[in-house]
């Protein structure tokens, strides 16, 4: 990846993820990182891990629960 192309906006953390997602800890976005429903990046020369944001917001999403009438 060319340093001047990456854009920050475009990657979020786990834990923006977490929210974003609706999960109550990391552990579910480590678990679809380990299952390959997820990539993690390195956009800097931290160690911290990151994710695209476009693939996150890509999942499929859980159905809503059914209304009982």
């Amino acid at each position: 990846m060319n340093k001047n192309m990456i854009n920050p906006d475009d990657y979020i953390t786990k834990r923006k993820a977490t929210l974003l997602l609706g999960f109550k800890n990391s552990r579910s976005i480590s678990q679809l990182v380990k299952n390959g429903y997820l990539k993690v990046y390195n956009i800097d020369s931290s160690k911290r891990e990151v994710l695209k944001k476009s693939e996150v917001l890509a999942l499929p999403q859980q159905d809503p629960p059914k209304k009982i009438n």
